[in-house]
């Protein structure tokens, strides 16, 4: 839910929850005091009835308008004065309305009457009932100059808070640039653009220290590995070595070989992380994967490994160079980590690619397949190469796979 929905949510509901509260309290309230004016009307009738009564020492004759009655009944209990609600029936109306009714005594020569001053309560209700409508409507004005507020008008105020999003979403660490949300007068959004700038301009620091580190790494790197690699291979061609010295040379020069290939696949790693790949264009898989197919004949006859294929022309968008990548990984995975005599299938669809081979089940949690150097300790990789297919597939939102089913290790890449 978006925050100005949610703020329009709250807003509204407790705007009407205040205003329904105050409306009923506000209903009583003016009943209280519309009440209270009737019941002085009321005291009006009794003191004229009481100044005629001292004047004339006779009751007045009763009436029975529309809106106000006036009886007297002889009695010889006691009662006390009192304001009472009471409904009568009005057969013009044929209904029962509601009457506010004062009763008190009045005494004639010894003689106690009940004297009682009716007043009709429907001006009352009527008068109320329109203050409610009033109010009802004032209510519904209310709530839709405040949708209307907070749809409209509010939204011009997020206006720097969604560019900010934008500005975010759009950088990258190729352009090197934040674009900022631009010119705000309001203090809380122009401290988070503030904030935002400053925090990739310390990315952009970080990235770059930390591509020239791996950029001079590699470099100097390259030179004592590759002046290492000519020292041995004039002392593996010298004449005077035994076959003890021999291996330890060959064992030597393979360590060196596989440093090699180690730091070309952290700096390959760090690459894809840095997002540097950034030339993209339609790669036709089926006939990337024949090319590798027939590049690596030669290892899968010798490794009396069976391959079939089941392919349809699939292009994915992405870097040809990784493309390659992965696929060369993924091949060499299934050669390296399959028995002999074994076999390997591949199945390319427009959905997705899946390699199966043969081979003994891992012997760690399958889940950790994708991680770096996992599996440096039992096989004759360095440990990156399914590591650098899963920031492959991540750089391109693909999604890979492992399951190992029916004696087989199946590798799936969900375009």
């Amino acid at each position: 839910m978006k925050l100005i929905s949610k703020y329009n949510r709250v807003s509204i509901l407790a705007t009407v929850a205040v205003l329904v509260a105050g409306s009923i309290c506000y209903y009583f309230i003016v009943r209280y005091a519309l009440i209270h004016q009737l019941d002085n009307a009321l005291r009006v009738e009794e003191a004229e009835i009481l100044d005629f009564v001292r004047t004339n020492n006779r009751l007045p004759a009763a009436t029975n308008y529309k809106d106000q009655h006036t009886s007297f009944v002889a009695t010889d209990q006691g009662f006390r004065r009192r304001f009472r609600n009471i409904t009568v029936y009005d057969p013009r109306e044929q209904d029962n309305d509601a009457f506010r009714q004062l009763v008190f005594p009045v005494t004639i020569d010894r003689q106690l009457y009940m004297a009682s001053v009716t007043k009709s309560e429907h001006e009352t209700e009527s008068l109320v009932w329109l203050i409610v409508l009033i109010t009802v409507g004032v209510i519904g004005l209310l709530l839709v100059i405040l949708l209307f507020t907070s749809r409209f008008l509010f939204r011009n105020t997020w206006i720097s808070f969604h560019n900010t999003l934008q500005a975010i979403r759009q950088f990258n660490l190729s352009s090197k640039k934040y674009a900022g949300a631009g010119p705000t007068d309001i203090d809380e959004f122009r401290d988070l653009d503030s904030a935002v700038q400053l925090m990739t301009g310390k990315i952009v620091k970080d990235y770059e220290t930390l591509k020239t580190f791996a950029d001079n790494a590699s470099h100097e790197m390259h030179t004592p590995l590759a002046v290492i690699n000519s020292k041995l291979d004039l002392l593996i061609q010298g004449q005077n070595l035994d076959e003890v010295q021999v291996k330890q040379l060959q064992d030597i020069y393979d360590g060196v070989r596989r440093l090699t290939k180690l730091n070309q696949s952290l700096l390959l790693l760090s690459k894809i992380e840095n997002n540097q790949f950034t030339a993209v264009k339609p790669v036709d898989l089926k006939e990337l994967i024949g090319e590798k197919l027939s590049q690596l004949e030669d290892i899968t006859r010798s490794g009396q490994l069976e391959v079939k294929t089941e392919m349809k022309a699939v292009s994915v968008p992405m870097n040809e160079y990784l493309a390659e990548i992965m696929v060369n990984n993924l091949l060499s995975n299934a050669i390296r980590h399959n028995r002999i005599p074994g076999s390997i299938s591949l199945l390319l669809r427009r959905e997705g690619l899946v390699i199966s081979n043969t081979g003994p089940a891992l012997d760690f949690d399958s889940r950790e397949i994708f991680e770096r150097f996992r599996k440096g300790d039992h096989s004759e990789g360095n440990g990156l190469g399914l590591a650098i297919v899963k920031q492959i597939c991540d750089t391109y939102g693909f999604r890979v796979s492992y399951a190992f089913a029916n004696d087989l290790h199946n590798f799936t890449v969900d375009f």
